[in-house]
């Protein structure tokens, strides 16, 4: 990956270079309504077509398998509520690019009247994880993944899961160190995880350790079939999320059930050929390391507010913008196309920018 593409608005753009920022937008507020929350339909429709699978799982545990059959089934403590309670207290945020240069569908939707910026992928995503502080502040970047509008499992192609990069202060790639430790020190075989690309096996397994989960507790006394749902799925959550050394797969899992949240999206948007870079802290508690920050979306005749976190450590556009393309449509205002590209360079120079950085307008010619 050598190029990456983000097509943004005049009023980005100058936003951006003044403030030396990049900003992402919190999930629930991207164009797709279902963006970073279609897994969730996923695994209850796998669920659904399996459910006795689910039922012999819960009876084929060594303890408390009564228990849990009731916290599972009557108490409301079932995988895709855990999941739902998970991503609301997250949070996913995303910057959205693409592979895709000088595209008129994006100059269209994202861009029209604006600018394409042309970034280098390892320079942008380094620069990003420069501002991690904690081990609990994650980036992921990956092509999205397209699902077809029928859910068919049978039909989404997921990529091998040892090709998704999760990264983190200390490591540029936390599943390999993981999988490298567990395979070093371990007699244990993990691969039935790291190694597949079948989101079926992917979501058998993720309920098995869930269900593993409940009864872990339940024997521990740390909850009971009393337990409220929220109570019980933060228990769950804060039990996962300190594996580690041998353990480091099931708390994996977790990680790999945001990431697939984060990558999957609608086939109805496979046009726009996306490439997304995602930041969220493994923290379901209220405060988090990055505050959240509003700012108004316009769309048509519409405004409204949105909520975003901001990067801004560093010479973090300086290190990764490689180039800027003009919108068709300013092509047809009345100004020297010559004069208004040295603008924008003597502009970016302003800010700090490369003067060698290439400014043109689009291959594309419109009437309007």
């Amino acid at each position: 990956m050598t190029a990456l593409y983000h097509y943004t608005s005049v009023d980005g753009f100058e936003g951006m270079l003044k403030n030396n920022q990049l900003r992402m937008t919190k999930s629930e507020f991207l164009n797709d309504p279902d963006d970073c929350h279609l897994l969730v339909k996923l695994v209850k429709k796998y669920l659904e077509s399996n459910e006795k699978d689910v039922k012999n799982t819960i009876k084929n545990l060594k303890a408390c398998s009564a228990e849990v059959a009731d916290l599972y089934g009557k108490k409301g403590c079932d995988l895709v509520s855990y999941i739902e309670y998970i991503q609301k207290n997250l949070g996913l945020y995303v910057l959205s690019l693409t592979n895709t240069e000088d595209e008129m569908s994006m100059w269209n939707y994202y861009g029209n009247g604006g600018v394409q910026l042309k970034f280098s992928a390892n320079n942008l995503v380094g620069s990003l994880r420069q501002s991690l502080l904690s081990e609990k502040e994650f980036l992921t970047e990956a092509n999205v993944i397209y699902a077809n509008t029928e859910l068919d499992l049978e039909k989404i192609s997921v990529p091998n899961f040892s090709r998704f990069v999760l990264m983190n202060s200390e490591s540029t790639n936390v599943f390999e160190d993981h999988r490298s430790y567990i395979s070093e020190h371990s007699a244990y075989e993990a691969d039935q995880l790291y190694s597949t690309s079948d989101l079926r096996k992917f979501i058998g397994t993720y309920l098995k350790n869930y269900v593993e989960s409940l009864r872990h507790l339940l024997q521990n006394k740390i909850i009971d079939v009393t337990t409220s749902p929220n109570v019980v799925f933060a228990h769950v959550f804060d039990n996962t999320s300190k594996m580690n050394n041998y353990y480091y797969w099931k708390h994996d899992l977790t990680l790999y059930m945001i990431v697939l949240s984060a990558l999957i999206k609608s086939d109805t948007y496979k046009h726009e050929n996306e490439y997304r870079i995602v930041y969220f802290e493994n923290n379901i508690n209220t405060v988090k390391i990055k505050k959240e920050e509003y700012g108004i979306k316009r769309i048509a005749n519409n405004r409204f507010l949105y909520p975003y976190i901001t990067f801004s450590e560093g010479d973090i556009l300086g290190a990764a913008l490689e180039g800027v393309v003009i919108s068709p449509i300013t092509k047809n205002l009345p100004i020297d196309n010559t004069t208004y590209c040295n603008t924008l360079k003597n502009f970016l120079v302003s800010q700090g920018i490369n003067e060698k950085i290439n400014v043109q307008y689009s291959k594309h010619t419109i009437r309007w």
